[in-house]
């Protein structure tokens, strides 16, 4: 990919995907780029995904067995 074309697919992002490949490219550039996940998977959003299928009945300690899961905790 040149950068030419580049430039363009980074101009067609919405905002927020904007800001945060900006943030990924001064992480690089710092040296500073987040760590990859624990397990080396990636895990979706379950709270969002479940939100989504049951509306608000979604079990409140949920979200720390997730955590614990991707090893956020």
């Amino acid at each position: 990919m040149s950068a030419t074309e580049l430039i363009r697919e980074v101009a067609a992002l919405s905002p927020e995907e904007k800001a945060r490949f900006l943030e990924l490219v001064q992480a690089f550039e710092r040296g500073t780029l987040p760590s990859s996940p624990a397990n080396g998977q990636h895990w979706p959003d379950f709270a969002q995904r479940l939100q989504h299928i049951y509306g608000s009945k979604v079990a409140p300690d949920s979200q720390s067995i997730i955590d614990e899961g991707r090893g956020d905790r």
